[in-house]
């Protein structure tokens, strides 16, 4: 399947590299961590454009924004400083679920985002903190909520027309309280059931805002407006933290259309909810 391959390149900019994707359209693909193409590459295929040695592998905070490169290795948001004291180490604590390490170490942010698969443990927390996505034509800049990237639309043109080059998360979002779990047959297996990220804005005792993502039952990951609204204003309790995920729950129902193979999974959320919650308000 891999013989059609004929060239490879080593773009040493981002406009060139975006150049290489449009001269080659569906006969290219980009490679940095690899760790997807190795299970499966098209025939069409020609062309690989390497970028692993663009300057696009940075975290780094300002007063507006955290900045993570997108080719950014799963293990370094992992392992980060930064990202270990930024709203209760979500990020981090998301980075080290599922795969296995040596997986962790080769792929990458923008590997993660762009084939925004529903099983992948990053979009969710990503819309959680309600991060933006950077990406580039090779000629002008564009920044999107991350929300929109998940479009079939454009992410069918990403890694082609577009390349990804940065994820930011703003500011603000570091003194938030988050936590996430999952539910999988093994904890380094890819695929799960159920992935769940929440956070919280705690004023005092109380609840200011709140967000809810959920990823694996639906076919990419996404929020619940409505059960974060119920949270706004709240007690951090328990028991605000069971009707919240019980409101999770019918909401998800709502989402997946009542569909019978999704009836675990709708169960099991509601439950990693109220735990993620609970641990978010102890934080």
């Amino acid at each position: 399947m891999k013989n059609n391959i004929r060239q490879f390149c080593f773009p040493a900019t981002v406009p060139e590299a975006v150049r290489l994707l449009a001269r080659h359209r569906a006969k290219a693909v980009i490679v940095a961590g690899g760790t997807r193409h190795t299970r499966m590459l098209a025939p069409t295929v020609e062309t690989i454009v390497d970028i692993s040695d663009l300057p696009l592998r940075f975290i780094k905070s300002d007063r507006k924004w955290l900045r993570l490169g997108a080719l950014c290795t799963i293990a370094e948001l992992e392992k980060s400083p930064i990202l270990a004291e930024w709203a209760g180490g979500v990020i981090s604590q998301a980075a080290g679920m599922g795969s296995n390490a040596l997986a962790r170490s080769m792929g990458t942010l923008g590997g993660n985002v762009v084939r925004a698969h529903p099983y992948n443990h990053l979009p969710p927390v990503c819309l959680a903190l309600e991060a933006v996505a950077v990406y580039t034509d090779g000629v002008r800049e564009r920044a999107l909520p991350f929300a929109d990237i998940l479009q079939p639309a454009l992410m069918r043109e990403l890694g082609h027309r577009y390349l990804l080059t940065e994820v930011r998360v703003p500011a603000v979002t570091k003194d938030w309280s988050g936590a996430t779990q999952r539910l999988a047959l093994t904890s380094s297996q890819w695929e799960s059931y159920v992935h769940c990220v929440a956070t919280v804005d705690l004023q005092g005792a109380s609840v200011r805002r709140a967000t809810l993502a959920v990823a694996a039952p639906l076919s990419k990951a996404a929020r619940l407006p409505k059960a974060e609204a119920f949270l706004a204003g709240r007690p951090a309790t328990e028991e605000t933290a069971r009707a919240a995920a019980t409101a999770a729950a019918a909401e998800l129902e709502a989402l997946t259309g009542v569909a019978p193979g999704k009836a675990y999974s709708r169960e099991v959320a509601g439950v990693l909810l109220r735990r993620t919650l609970l641990e978010a308000f102890a934080r």
